[in-house]
């Protein structure tokens, strides 16, 4: 039991400590830079000052540091969609509130969620844990829109089912998260066009 309880403690110490989250760091950086295929453990430790020996104290291979950064982008994911208490009734602030937060975390997290994109092309497990954050988000904005709808608040036009909605709204962010980092639209110029566009699909505008 004693043994046990010591095991516990040096995980938990592991994944709390500030060398692990300087390793985190130092990955997404070489990641980003030399994109996934190409990034070596020997780059990341160099990236951190640190020897491969530490490396593996806190991570198994680059595809499970690489894996825990892919939860990352997920938490800011979930953190995002817990909104301010705005009335359900407001459809449009609620839109705006939701497209602004998702958006900026996309900002945060862009070049890791392009490497995601790709990456998850020939990786089951990160594929798995991508498109569940992407169906996540989806199917909250999904059963938001059916509730305000059988509310009688917005009237989807037929061919504009709540899921198409959500899908349409969430695979715009990527796009204009470019043109804001290229500094073809202002963050907030940005949020307001993609509002236009999920509010002309539910009818409000």
């Amino acid at each position: 039991m004693e043994g046990k309880a010591w095991s516990t403690r040096v995980d938990v110490d592991r994944a709390d400590s500030t060398r692990r989250k300087e390793l985190l760091v130092a990955a997404r950086a070489v990641f980003e830079r030399l994109g996934y295929g190409a990034t070596t453990v020997n780059d990341i430790t160099r990236e951190a000052g640190v020897s491969r020996a530490t490396f593996y104290v806190y991570f198994a291979s680059k595809q499970e540091v690489f894996a825990v950064l892919a939860e990352e982008v997920r938490d800011a994911f979930v953190a995002a969609q817990a909104i301010a208490d705005i009335p359900e009734e407001d459809v449009e602030q609620v839109f705006r509130t939701t497209i602004g937060a998702y958006l900026d975390v996309v900002l945060e997290h862009l070049a890791l969620i392009t490497l995601l994109d790709h990456q998850s092309l020939a990786d089951p497990e990160l594929h798995a844990l991508w498109s569940g954050i992407q169906a996540r988000a989806v199917d909250r904005m999904a059963r938001y829109l059916s509730r305000v709808e059988d509310a009688g608040v917005v009237a989807l036009d037929l061919a504009a089912r709540p899921e198409s909605v959500a899908l349409m709204s969430g695979g715009q962010t990527e796009s204009f998260a470019a043109l804001v980092k290229d500094g073809t639209l202002s963050r907030d110029d940005a949020v307001e066009e993609m509002l236009a566009l999920v509010m002309r699909a539910i009818g409000l505008r």
